[in-house]
């Protein structure tokens, strides 16, 4: 299988078809897997919050909040597991898909809120270093890293699979890098009492989790306004609808994501009347050409005889050299 159609399959396991209610084996056991993941998690979350704030480990409790990022990806990839696969119904006609971008949006929103809090914290200890228990500190991030190549283990298959997954494990191996860090400055002190480290260490850990929180703010951002899928190109979208035979013009494009996974599209036709005579033909190859190319797997096409119907559309919407103009709109010659 090639990496692209490896990508297409991930993207149609994510939305499944209308009506569909059973699980592919391989996330049946995905979703025990990440029960696991989660309970360790956040079992690590608890551990380093407690151990920080006893030890007096800044750089303990900034790793902590690392790993509460990853608990909150992890249960987001197991609640997208149960969720996604539910039919849509008439209130949800999307289905629930659209719930990952909200939670991602507040998940990101909140930890740069915590980021700058731990960043003014780790100033203050820079301006007044406070003694640090390293000893402690050592134990409880070694366990942590422990807990985290754990996890990594348990998940590292289904990255194969899973698009999400693998968003959540690169969360886990942050925190490992975290963990890493944590040991490192543990051990600095240990044998220099140089305890500035801590508070070096947690500014390195905290500008890590501000990077990855603008990158999940932003992202979700983008898809809640409806802005075009990472790594589609409209105007190459355009030009392929525009190579289907009998295809004269494309008008009224949007291609927007549900979710992370699910793309959609819908567009104007504007179709030769030879086009028009077999129209359930031309709309296969579409659909057929948008699946295989670009992995949409969900368009609303509108085949047309006479191009653009409504003046709105007409004068708002961008149409490429070569194709309508407002001038040739039929509205504005009423």
């Amino acid at each position: 299988m090639t990496p692209k159609e490896e990508g297409r399959n991930k993207i149609e396991a994510t939305c499944p078809a209308k009506g569909e209610r059973t699980l592919p084996e391989h996330e049946q056991g995905l979703r025990g897997r990440l029960g696991w993941a989660v309970a360790i998690t956040v079992a690590i979350f608890l551990a380093e919050l407690i151990g920080g704030w006893w030890t007096g480990s800044l750089a303990l409790l900034s790793d902590a909040f690392h790993v509460a990022t990853d608990a909150f990806s992890l249960a987001l990839t197991l609640l997208a597991v149960y969720l996604s696969h539910r039919p849509p119904s008439d209130r949800h006609t999307f289905g629930l898909h659209r719930l990952e971008i909200f939670a991602a949006a507040f998940n990101g929103g909140s930890l740069l809120v915590i980021s700058a809090m731990l960043l003014w914290e780790a100033i203050e200890r820079f301006l007044k270093p406070v003694p640090v228990k390293a000893g402690e500190m050592l134990v409880i991030a070694a366990i942590g890293l422990l807990a985290n190549l754990i996890v990594l283990a348990l998940l590292h298959r289904d990255t194969h699979h899973s698009l999400n997954v693998r968003s959540a494990v690169l969360h886990i191996v942050g925190d490992a890098a975290s963990s890493v860090g944590v040991l490192v400055a543990g051990a600095i002190m240990a044998v220099t009492g140089w305890f500035w480290v801590d508070p070096a260490i947690s500014l390195a850990i905290t500008v890590a989790i501000a990077y990855q929180a603008g990158r999940v703010a932003w992202e979700a951002a983008h898809i809640l306004m409806e802005g075009a899928p990472k790594g589609i190109d409209t105007p190459s979208v355009r030009d392929a609808l525009l190579s289907l035979p009998h295809v004269r013009q494309v008008h009224d494009l949007h291609i927007w994501s549900l979710c992370s996974q699910c793309r959609y599209l819908s567009a104007h036709l504007v179709v030769s009347e030879e086009g028009l005579r077999d129209p359930t033909t031309l709309l296969q190859r579409a659909q057929i050409l948008l699946r295989q190319r670009f992995a949409i797997h969900h368009a609303t096409l509108q085949l047309e005889a006479n191009g653009c119907a409504d003046h709105y559309l007409c004068a708002n919407h961008h149409h490429p050299e070569g194709q309508m103009t407002n001038d040739q709109c039929p509205m504005n010659d009423q």
